[in-house]
């Protein structure tokens, strides 16, 4: 999915539970209370989610330089124990 797509459907779902709060029976100070934590916690998964893809894709590379690394010193090691024969 690209990003554009998330970004859409994360700004429509905030979109609808703002305007869900916002129509609710409720008087005006418990509405904002209630807008402000739910965009909190938007706000917070959403960071976590990102950050959380951040650090896979970071772990991924680390993980594909640590097998060159290996491979090198697997083919380093070879090369000693075939010129001490």
């Amino acid at each position: 999915m690209k990003k554009t797509t998330k970004a859409l459907i994360i700004a429509s779902m905030a979109t609808g539970a703002a305007m869900g709060v916002l129509l609710a029976p409720d008087k005006g100070s418990e509405t904002r209370k209630k807008l402000d934590k739910r965009l909190s916690r938007l706000k917070y998964s959403f960071t976590g989610k990102a950050r959380k893809e951040k650090l896979l894709k970071a772990k991924e590379k680390l993980e594909r330089y640590l097998q060159k690394i290996n491979s090198l010193i697997a083919e380093y090691d070879a090369k000693e124990t075939g010129q001490g024969q």
